[in-house]
């Protein structure tokens, strides 16, 4: 019997081959049986798994058609007060997979309405998405200390690049994390800058570099978050080619 993860492998498999039903009820098996089998693959199943069920969608409607009724049935959960913190990130992720945070958004304000402890709960992981939605003021409202929010992701890149140093083999690379750091603090940024916080926008991109305390990493970070800087990272290929963070 094939595991979870040899079923998402054959899933995307069938869709190279255009096989797109067979594809669709591998990925809808994964997304409702994966966690039966191994509970550590609920990262996977909110992620990969949604991606690929995302892009499946765009070349095979029925596939559009399950994704939404996948959506719909936690959505009407949670409107009737029967849903819970994880039908709640089922559907942000969905959201997030089809690019559709303003649908996120929507029902995060219903939801501070119908289940305020529910939704103070998932704010963390709702706010890229209110972000995205171009909802900066509800964005500044659910992100009352951007500071930390920037240290946080900080800490996080940091991790990262004690991993790689580590040699860590499943270590994301330093270049895409400094990428992800830069996006993360812009998209801050860029909340307050259209709630004319201006002060604050140049306070804290200042904090973004120095928070970083190994200094050839700190260079790069600064360097990225110039406003109109070229993105760091793209398509796999650092920027500076012949440049090497260590």
């Amino acid at each position: 019997m094939s595991t979870p993860i040899e079923r998402l492998a054959t899933a995307r498999e069938l869709a190279d081959q255009g096989r797109y039903d067979a594809a669709l009820q591998a990925l809808a098996w994964f997304h409702e049986h994966a966690l039966e089998h191994d509970p550590s693959l609920q990262g996977v199943r909110r992620s990969y798994a949604l991606a690929d069920w995302a892009m499946l969608a765009e070349a095979h409607p029925p596939a559009a058609v399950a994704l939404e009724a996948v959506r719909e049935r936690n959505t009407a959960l949670l409107l009737a007060g029967q849903g819970n913190r994880d039908h709640l990130l089922d559907v942000v992720s969905i959201d997030h997979a089809c690019d559709q945070p303003v649908r996120t958004r929507d029902l995060f304000v219903k939801l501070e309405a119908l289940a305020p402890a529910l939704a103070a709960s998932c704010i963390r992981v709702v706010l890229p998405q209110v972000i995205a939605a171009g909802d900066a003021a509800l964005a500044e409202r659910l992100m009352p200390n951007p500071e930390e929010n920037i240290r946080q992701h900080a800490d996080y890149l940091m991790d990262a690049f004690r991993a790689r140093r580590q040699r860590f083999t499943g270590a994301p690379s330093i270049p895409a994390e400094i990428h992800n750091y830069v996006q993360d603090v812009n998209a801050i940024l860029d909340v307050l800058a259209a709630r004319g916080r201006h002060a604050d926008v140049r306070r804290l991109r200042r904090l973004a570099a120095d928070a970083i305390p190994a200094t050839t990493l700190r260079r790069e970070v600064r360097a990225a978050l110039v406003p109109g800087a070229p993105a760091w990272y793209e398509r796999g290929v650092p920027r500076r080619r012949n440049e090497r963070v260590s």
